[in-house]
């Protein structure tokens, strides 16, 4: 029964997802085909406004109403020109830059893409794609890195080989660092039930390092590099299987807060994850230091590099 809900709500979400983009591509559409009479019609509900506010506001000199009417025509161009530069770049086409090298050789330094927003909206992320998704740890950056374990997956690096389900993966290497060593995780996939189990009193350990529990998420946001200094115990399963950091918990002040007052945390999720790795393997900080990424999480999928142009193309 269960699967019969989540599959109808699988489709209702593309149909919802297909009539918010039919929608908003006649909406551009439109806009580009129509340009000429889209000015004009906003030209004359902008001289409306404008000669409304001279008209309530009494100005009668010259110079302020020609200031007046140059104000409003700033103003809508802006907020046109943001307007539907949002709708491309959170709806179609996002433009970035990398800073970091963790996914040389398939992107270098400062490489700068465009990325296809719209995807998972309609699809789940595939194995060995490259993805965009705002990273668990400061909850802010966006991080481009490839999916090396989906939702239900089990994941292990043995001897600088990544397997996923006991499979071998043959087309890159992977060493085993940061949190993960040489354990195998299991990848948490909607419905299961995850246990976050803190193995220590942290009421007492906050006070030796001068922290209270409102001050945590704040802290870690700007301090990411101590987490182990503040969550350096807890365990965490999956189905009752011991697997990586999920550290969505971190940004909700009430789960937050039960787990730094020694309370045992238990959800059924209601999301998807994915394990994530950077392709250089000896100098990516991806989910073999901070673990999960959910669903939520996920922004779009990188499609072509632009800058430099001598090595435009599509990524693979």
């Amino acid at each position: 029964m269960s699967k019969k809900i989540g599959g109808n709500m699988g489709k209702f979400k593309i149909i919802l997802n297909s009539i918010i983009y039919l929608i908003l591509t006649s909406f551009l559409l439109y806009v580009l085909i129509k340009e000429d009479s889209v000015s004009k019609k906003m030209e004359v509900q902008r001289n409306k406004l404008t000669e409304k506010i001279i008209s309530v506001a009494k100005i009668t000199k010259e110079k302020s109403i020609i200031i007046v009417r140059n104000t409003a025509w700033l103003l809508e161009f802006v907020m046109s020109t943001a307007l539907l530069l949002i709708i491309i770049r959170v709806f179609f086409i996002g433009n970035f830059i990398v800073p970091t090298g963790s996914m040389i050789p398939a992107i270098q330094i400062n490489d700068r893409l465009f990325a296809n927003m719209g995807i998972y909206r309609f699809r789940k992320p595939r194995l060995e794609e490259i993805f965009l998704f705002r990273e668990p740890v400061t909850n802010k950056d966006l991080y481009t890195k490839r999916v090396m374990g989906t939702p239900g997956d089990r994941v292990s690096i043995r001897n600088n080989e990544l397997y996923i389900n006991n499979n071998k993966v043959t087309t890159r290497e992977y060493v085993s660092t940061g949190k993960m060593g040489e354990e195998t995780w299991l990848v948490p996939k909607k419905g299961d039930q995850i246990i976050i189990k803190p193995k220590m009193d942290y009421v007492e350990y906050l006070k030796n390092i001068n922290i209270n529990v409102d001050q945590i998420q704040s802290y870690s946001t700007e301090n990411w590099y101590r987490i182990e200094e503040i969550l350096p115990n807890i365990e965490i399963t999956v189905n009752g299987e011991p697997t990586g950091m999920i550290l969505d918990f971190m940004h909700d002040p009430q789960y937050l807060s039960k787990l730094m007052n020694g309370e045992t945390i238990e959800i059924t999720t209601d999301q998807d994850y994915y394990f994530a790795l950077g392709d250089n393997t000896y100098n990516s900080f991806d989910s073999r230091w901070w673990g999960f990424v959910s669903e939520k999480r996920i922004k779009g999928k990188p499609l072509v590099r632009f800058w430099p142009i001598t090595k435009a193309g599509f990524l693979k």
